[in-house]
């Protein structure tokens, strides 16, 4: 073992920067430039850096494996435990020396600490999950061990108690039990089957829309039983594309068709089951933990699913337009109780994990805020008495949105959490509350400052196992720091503060910046402006708009990013505008739930009436030069604004990877705020909602439509309907397929943007 100083600690396993993770690239606030010759040694942010991710920012690397040490990763592929108390990191894996042929993808410890799991080759499947090979390292001897013979495997976990690991491989489950003398392997699943029926792991739209993760399966506390979900895609339909290859390739003379089980809206979903297997008892088999039917109909989703003790599973089940949820406690054997019912009659409901802390749960709702603005999501902490969840206590009553809780912290009697200050919802704060309700919350994150001196305005945290310690993220409103403190919120150590990037940024132009609220249709409409550099009221300015625009997300945070908007400010010298018009999160469920059973129309009224009535109160932007971008639900909300645009507010447009008709987008997304596309529903919604039927508005304007054949969320389909519907009424735009390329367009970046690039330098007269 090595024990290594504080300073050394931080060189060798503070700053591990993983590129091209991160979908999004930095943006900071704005920083004054008071220096007349300084100004002049700034330069402009330049394109090469926002594909290239020049100014990605790392947040906090490592994973908590008890209440005082975490485990990282040096970027020399090291592992330590850092002890916070101690100031002490112990090696425990030399990865600069490494004997063995493997690239390592990722690494967790066993419970014990006695075991490693790596994982290698990693090979993408869907947005969240992948196929890797895996190897278990055995600390105390320095030995290796593959898991399942070198074959991929979809997932692997350990157990959270000793060194037990769970694994997927081709779809059903498999449990290792480590022993030194003798590991034994036990199939606990045989219905696996290839794109049909899925184990433990969740098929592509519960991947995308449900879990938001690559896991369906869950240990109890102590480790002896597994629930686990199982998906059948029997009944669900095929979507098809092809994958076209290397080019000049004899491989790849003949596309590849590609299936995914991909459910549209009004077509069958995947059927899911939710099981319970006693994992050291090699005679046992797996109980089904039946849906409640009776109150969300066969026809239901499984939300989320977590242990209320050793002996009991809680799991949340929605009807199939998820405005109906029951929580439900099944014992081992499979008896079932309804604890907890929930409906929402204005919108939809957003199901979250339920926290467990003493008797009590704690749930996020929508609870009234007291004011106009409707209600907003707290907590409320459920008493478990006489086989329900009852006397809901509302801990954080007010206007202000909670985001997550983070940690319930029960000797302390704390919660913690992250939520917006009242009036402010580009903020996401640090904030405790007495569990008892006693005192009201107290923001943390409000007290602490940036190294520049400003208050902390976006931060997040994540909590040692019994709470003593914390790892404090502030990424807003300047560069991200990371600190670990403890739980009198004093810091003990200094991990991260990104210093490579804020001495790039030293020598960067940056933009300035206006916020403020713009009254359409009845609601306050959230502006940002950035600004050029030297921004002169007496010039007139080009204005570009980005927009996405999906229900109940915001684009304006207070989350230091340098992106696109850098550029265009400060190298273009032109104005760019985010906008939340109704529709969007955080500032109560009226504004929002505006948008339920017809999106596609009022957040595209407001982005419109915001960007006019901004083109007429300020004289320094340019009405015949505005344009309006935007990617996935951007691309559908620029579509949708170029289409229904009469007055030509917007000259020049471009839609990303757009939906174009809400038809053939996935049932679980798009039900929950649509409800079904039949005559009996919202049909009527659907088709007013169909750019390609309202494709005449497009005419005498410039127009690039943008996507991938490879995107397996927002399916190429959906721009040929859109591009098909043009053509035929001899609406001239321009289209850009990038081949085998997936949503993100990754690999193909710089031509994304240098393509962009040249289409504003044609629609507001740049030089190229």
């Amino acid at each position: 073992s090595e024990f290594f100083q504080p300073l050394q600690l931080l060189i060798l396993f503070a700053f591990v920067i993983v590129i091209g993770q991160s979908r999004t690239v930095p943006n900071n606030n704005d920083t004054d430039i008071h220096n007349k010759d300084e100004i002049e040694l700034r330069k402009p942010f330049f394109l090469e850096e926002i594909y290239l991710y020049t100014y990605y920012m790392s947040g906090f690397n490592g994973s908590w494996i008890s209440d005082n040490e975490f485990m990282v990763e040096s970027i020399t592929g090291d592992i330590g435990i850092i002890d916070v108390k101690t100031k002490e990191t112990k090696q425990i894996f030399n990865g600069t020396n490494l004997s063995v042929p493997y690239k390592f993808n990722t690494a967790t410890i066993s419970a014990d600490k006695q075991y490693i799991l790596f994982s290698y080759n990693s090979r993408r499947v869907f947005r969240h999950s992948t196929i890797k090979n895996y190897v278990v390292y055995d600390i105390q001897n320095d030995t290796f061990e593959e898991i399942a013979n070198e074959t991929f495997i979809s997932l692997a976990l350990w157990s959270p108690i000793g060194s037990d690991l769970v694994y997927v491989l081709d779809n059903d489950i498999y449990h290792m039990t480590f022993n030194r003398s003798q590991n034994v392997v036990r199939r606990l699943t045989t219905s696996g089957e290839a794109n049909i029926v899925f184990n433990g792991i969740p098929d592509w739209v519960y991947e995308e829309e449900v879990f938001g993760s690559a896991t369906a399966m869950w240990f109890s506390p102590d480790g002896q039983h597994l629930a686990f979900a199982t998906f059948n895609d029997t009944v669900v339909k095929d979507m098809a594309y092809f994958h076209y290859g290397t080019p000049g390739s004899l491989e790849d003379q003949y596309p590849t068709e590609v299936k995914i089980k991909y459910p549209k809206v009004g077509t069958p979903n995947p059927i899911v089951s939710l099981s319970v297997i006693d994992l050291f008892d090699p005679l046992s088999e797996a109980v089904t933990l039946e849906a409640p039917i009776n109150e969300v109909t066969s026809d239901n989703i499984l939300y989320i699913v977590s242990w209320w003790n050793k002996t009991h599973v809680l799991a949340t089940w929605t009807n199939r337009v998820q405005n109906q949820s029951q929580m439900t406690m099944y014992d081992i054997q499979g008896d079932a109780k309804l604890v907890l019912s929930d409906e929402e009659t204005e919108g939809w409901l957003q199901p979250n994990l339920p926290i467990r802390t003493r008797d009590y749960i704690l749930l996020l709702r929508r609870e009234p805020s007291g004011t106009s603005a409707g209600r907003f999501r707290h907590i409320n902490r459920y008493e478990y008495k006489d086989g329900q969840f009852i006397m809901p206590l509302d801990l954080t009553p007010g206007p202000s949105e909670v985001h997550a809780i983070l940690a319930a912290d029960s000797p302390r009697g704390k919660v913690y959490y992250l939520a917006t200050a009242p009036g402010e919802p580009s903020q996401r704060n640090l904030y405790s509350v007495p569990l008892d309700g006693s005192q009201k919350p107290t923001c943390i994150s409000c007290k602490l400052l940036t190294p520049e001196g400003n208050k902390c305005t976006y931060a997040t945290a994540s909590f040692s196992s019994r709470r003593s310690y914390y790892a404090f993220t502030c990424s807003g409103p300047d560069p991200t720091t990371v600190t670990i403190n403890d739980n009198n919120h004093q810091t003990v150590l200094t991990w991260n503060t990104n210093q490579v990037t804020r001495t790039l940024l030293s020598r960067r132009l940056i933009p300035q910046r206006k916020d403020f609220n713009i009254t359409v249709n009845g609601y306050d409409c959230r502006v940002r402006l950035f600004l050029p550099p030297d921004f002169d009221e007496s010039k007139s300015y080009p204005m570009m708009v980005f927009v996405y625009g999906g229900p109940n997300t915001v684009r304006i945070v207070d989350d230091a990013k340098y992106g696109y908007e850098h550029y265009l400010t400060t190298n273009r010298s032109m104005v760019h505008a985010w906008i939340d018009g109704r529709g969007s999160a955080f500032k109560g469920s009226n504004m929002l739930f505006e948008i339920y059973r017809k999106i596609g129309t009022v957040e595209i009224e407001d982005t419109i009436a915001v960007t006019e009535i901004l083109q007429k109160q300020y004289s320094w932007i340019d009405a015949n030069r505005t344009g309006i971008w935007g990617w996935s639900y951007g691309g559908f909300t620029t579509g949708m604004v170029m289409a229904r645009d009469t007055n030509f507010v917007f000259k020049c447009g471009i839609s990303v990877a757009p939906v174009t008709s809400w038809i053939y987008y996935d049932s679980i997304y798009t039900e929950r705020l649509m409800g079904l596309p039949t005559p009996e529903d919202n049909l009527d919604g659907y088709n007013r909602t169909d750019i390609s039927r309202l494709s005449e508005g497009i005419r005498g304007k410039k127009y690039m439509l943008i996507h991938g054949t490879g995107d397996d969320n927002v399916h190429y389909q959906q721009a040929l309907a859109l591009a098909k519907s043009l053509e035929h009424k001899d609406i001239l735009f321009e289209q850009v397929t990038y081949t085998d390329e997936a949503h993100s367009l990754e690999n193909v970046s710089p031509h994304l943007y240098h393509t962009m690039d040249k289409f504003w330098c044609e629609c507001f007269g740049w030089d190229h």
